[in-house]
């Protein structure tokens, strides 16, 4: 009598043809959800960088602004000295913060008067607005966050959004400069472009504020 050979198969072989059929049979939610935290954290790591930068832009127009209405004070300057002084692979970032630190080293007195000296200047700024399009372009994603975050990334965008519609009023004011207007309403439209630098101060202050809920100040995301 012939007896057939018979192969074992081993537990853990039989073990991992189980894994694998019950992997194929979860439903697609669940395997969003293994995949949602490598998600989070590569949005969280891309949108700190944008947020970075942005940060930095709205922290040089809020020492501007407040510089040119007379109203830098100690509570900017705490405010923006971590943001400008951070390390920076941009060349003129780096230009920037290192005149700053220059400046700051003589003084936070020197500092704050240097900024307000610029409201004796005749030379109204320019601003121009800045954009998130990254963020912009993942407002749907930010639901693989927590509610509490996706609260605070869509309060940075709220901010950026109202930002920019404050430099567009200024840039109004600015435009209406050159127009041939009566003296009476050149006044008007130069009160109105000094109270709207000063808005445009208060927005850059409160977009920053969002940034910071978000984002640390090395740059890594907080999220």
């Amino acid at each position: 009598m012939t007896v057939a050979s018979q192969e074992m198969v081993s537990p853990s072989a039989l073990l991992l043809v189980v894994l694998g059929w019950l992997l194929g049979t979860l439903s697609p939610s669940v395997v969003a959800a293994i995949a949602r935290p490598t998600r989070r954290r590569e949005l969280a790591q891309v949108i700190a960088a944008e947020l970075q930068d942005l940060r930095l832009r709205a922290a040089m127009i809020l020492v501007k602004m407040r510089g040119r209405v007379g109203h830098m004070d100690q509570a900017v300057l705490d405010l923006v000295r971590p943001i400008m002084l951070a390390e920076s692979d941009d060349p003129g970032d780096r230009a920037y913060g290192e005149a700053t630190r220059k400046l700051l080293e003589r003084g936070d007195a020197v500092y704050i008067a240097a900024q307000n000296q610029l409201s004796k200047s005749s030379v109204g700024p320019y601003p121009i607005p800045y954009e998130a399009p990254f963020l912009a372009a993942h407002l749907a994603d930010l639901s693989v966050f927590p509610n509490r975050d996706q609260a605070a990334f869509l309060r940075v965008w709220t901010e950026l959004k109202m930002f920019n519609e404050k430099i567009a009023y200024v840039q109004r004011c600015h435009d209406r400069t050159f127009d041939n207007l009566s003296e009476e309403n050149h006044e008007l439209n130069r009160a109105n472009l000094e109270a709207g630098l000063g808005h445009l101060g208060d927005r850059a202050e409160m977009l920053i504020k969002a940034i910071n809920r978000v984002v640390g100040p090395s740059g890594s995301s907080l999220a």
